[in-house]
C-alpha cells in the first residue's frame, strides 16, 4: 500500500504558487515598460513645445459640444459625399444594420449611419515595430494583423457611442476616437481632455525621479505598437496571428493599466468574460456597493447587497458553437444579439480571415460585415480629411453562418442604467433559452436578482430612436 506524503502536494501548491507570482510580475514588468516606452519627451522649457501646449484645449475647430444633432447632421455631409452610393457584395431587399432595419441600401440616412462605424484596415510605412522572439521589424501589418484591426473597429465602435452619450458632436467623436488607434505618435493636443488619464499617470511617474519632462507626443493606447507589445504577455508579437480571445484581453489590460479611462466625467471599465458573463464581476466593476439610497432607484439588489450604477462599460464575450460548424440551431440567436441596441458587434470570421459583423440578411442566414483586408498608406496625423478618406466605409460584405468560424466575440456597451438594465432583461430573458444561452455565454450560477419596483417591467426592447444622430 502506498503512503501518501502530505509534504508532496505542499511542494507542488508551493511551486504552483511561485509560478504564478512569476508570472503576474512578468506581466507587471511588460505593461510597465510597454507604458515608459509609449511616450516621448523633451525636458521642460527647451524647444517650442509650449506652443503647441496652448492649443491642447482648442476643439471648437473640430466641432462644438453643445451642437445639437441636426446642425451636426448638416456639417458632416462629407460623409455622403464620400460615400456616394452603398457598395454591397450582392443586393439586398431587407437587411440589418445592428438595430435598424434597412429596407433601400441607397438611403441617405443608411449611407450616413453606415459612415460612422469606422472601417479599420492594413496599413503600411508605418515606424518599425520589433518581433521580440526573433528581432525582425516590420512596417506594415498586412496578412497578419487582420484580427486586431476587427477588434480596433468593435472597440472604437463602443468608443464612439460613449464620446456621444457625453454630448459631442459626430465630427468631434469621429476625431477624438481616431487617433487612440493610429500608428503614428499623437501630440497631447490630439487626445481628449476624458483621456488624459494616462497623461497624468505618467507625469506622476517622472515626478518620483525629481526630473521635469514635458510629454511631446507618445504612441497611441490602442495602436499596432502598443498592442503588439502588450501581446507579449499571451506570447504573441508583431508578425504573428491574434485571436478575438487575445485582442479584447489586450484590450483590458492596457485601460486598466494605461489609466485611460480615469476621468469622473468619462469613466469606462473595459471587461472580458470566456464563455459566459460572471455578473456579480460586471456588477463590482461597473456599480458601487453601497447602503440603499431612497432617492436614487437605479440601483441592483444581489445577494442582500445594494449596487449603485457608477461606469460605463464595454463587454465582451469570448464563445465558441460547435466544432466545424456553427448549428443552424444557433443562427436565429446570433441574428437577434444585433437587435439589442447595446451590441457593438461580432469579431469572428473565418479560417485566417477576420471580419467585424455588424449585423445581418433578414432573408438568408448572412451577416454583414467589413472587411480589414485592404492595405492603405499610414497617416502621420489624423485630420477630419483623412478620417473621411480612409476610415469611412466604402462597402459592406455578406458572410453565410455556415461559413464563419465556431469562435469569436460578442461586443455589448451601456453609457447609462437604462442602458445595463435593457441589456440585463435580454440576457435575463435569453437565460430561459438553452441555445441562447450558450450564445450569449451566461452564467449558470443561482443568484437572486431583485430590482426596485419602478423598474421591475421588462423594458426591453425598445428601439425608439429620440436623437436621429444617436447612432
Amino acid at each position: 500500500m502506498n503512503e501518501i506524503n502530505i509534504n508532496e502536494f505542499e511542494e507542488v501548491d508551493i511551486k504552483e504558487e511561485k509560478k504564478e507570482n512569476e508570472d503576474n510580475s512578468k506581466e507587471i514588468n511588460i505593461l510597465q515598460n510597454v507604458f515608459k516606452g509609449s511616450f516621448i519627451t523633451e525636458v521642460q522649457n527647451e524647444g517650442n513645445f509650449e506652443q503647441n501646449e496652448n492649443k491642447i484645449e482648442n476643439i471648437n475647430d473640430i466641432g462644438n459640444l453643445s451642437d445639437n444633432a441636426n446642425k451636426t447632421k448638416n456639417e458632416f455631409n462629407e460623409i455622403l459625399n464620400y460615400r456616394k452610393e452603398l457598395n454591397l457584395s450582392k443586393k439586398l431587399k431587407k437587411f440589418h444594420l445592428f438595430n435598424k432595419e434597412c429596407k433601400n441600401p441607397s438611403d441617405e440616412k443608411i449611407i450616413y449611419k453606415l459612415g460612422k462605424i469606422l472601417l479599420f484596415t492594413y496599413r503600411k510605412n508605418f515606424p518599425k515595430i520589433t518581433n521580440y522572439k526573433t528581432k525582425k521589424t516590420y512596417s506594415t501589418d498586412a496578412w497578419w494583423r487582420c484580427m486586431i484591426r476587427c477588434g480596433q473597429m468593435i472597440l472604437s465602435r463602443g468608443l464612439y457611442l460613449m464620446l456621444k452619450s457625453k454630448g459631442l458632436n459626430t465630427k468631434s467623436a469621429l476625431y477624438y476616437t481616431v487617433p487612440l488607434f493610429n500608428e503614428y505618435p499623437i501630440k497631447k493636443n490630439q487626445l481628449h481632455p476624458f483621456f488624459r488619464g494616462m497623461i497624468d499617470k505618467y507625469n506622476n511617474i517622472k515626478s518620483k525621479d525629481n526630473n521635469e519632462y514635458k510629454i511631446k507626443e507618445f504612441f497611441p493606447p490602442f495602436c499596432i505598437k502598443t498592442l503588439c507589445d502588450v501581446g507579449e504577455i499571451m506570447e504573441r508579437t508583431a508578425g504573428e496571428w491574434f485571436s478575438d480571445v487575445i485582442i479584447t484581453n489586450a484590450f483590458k489590460k492596457i485601460s486598466e493599466h494605461f489609466d485611460l479611462f480615469k476621468n469622473p466625467n468619462f469613466d469606462v471599465k473595459i471587461l472580458t468574460f470566456q464563455s459566459f458573463i460572471d455578473m456579480p464581476t460586471l456588477l463590482n466593476e461597473c456599480f458601487i456597493e453601497k447602503a440603499k439610497d431612497i432617492n436614487n432607484n437605479e440601483y441592483m439588489h444581489l445577494n442582500g447587497k445594494y449596487y449603485y450604477f457608477s461606469k460605463m462599460g464595454i463587454v465582451f464575450v469570448n464563445v465558441r458553437l460547435g466544432l466545424d460548424k456553427i448549428p443552424l440551431e444557433y443562427y436565429k440567436g446570433i441574428k437577434e444579439l444585433f437587435q439589442l441596441k447595446s451590441c457593438i458587434g461580432i469579431i469572428g470570421g473565418k479560417t485566417r480571415l477576420a471580419y467585424y459583423f455588424i449585423g445581418y440578411n433578414e432573408d438568408e442566414n448572412s451577416l454583414l460585415y467589413l472587411d480589414p483586408h485592404i492595405t492603405k498608406d499610414s497617416d502621420k496625423e489624423v485630420t477630419i480629411d483623412n478620417i473621411l478618406d480612409k476610415y469611412i466605409n466604402k462597402e459592406i460584405h455578406l458572410l453565410k453562418m455556415n461559413k464563419m468560424s465556431t469562435g469569436f466575440s460578442i461586443g455589448f456597451c451601456f453609457t447609462k442604467y437604462k442602458e445595463f438594465l435593457e441589456l440585463f432583461h435580454f440576457w435575463q430573458k435569453a437565460e430561459k433559452d438553452e441555445k441562447f444561452t450558450k450564445i450569449l455565454g451566461l452564467t449558470k450560477k443561482d443568484i437572486n436578482y431583485v430590482f426596485s419596483k419602478e423598474n421591475e417591467e421588462d423594458i426591453s426592447p425598445t428601439y425608439i430612436e429620440k436623437d436621429e444622430d444617436d447612432f
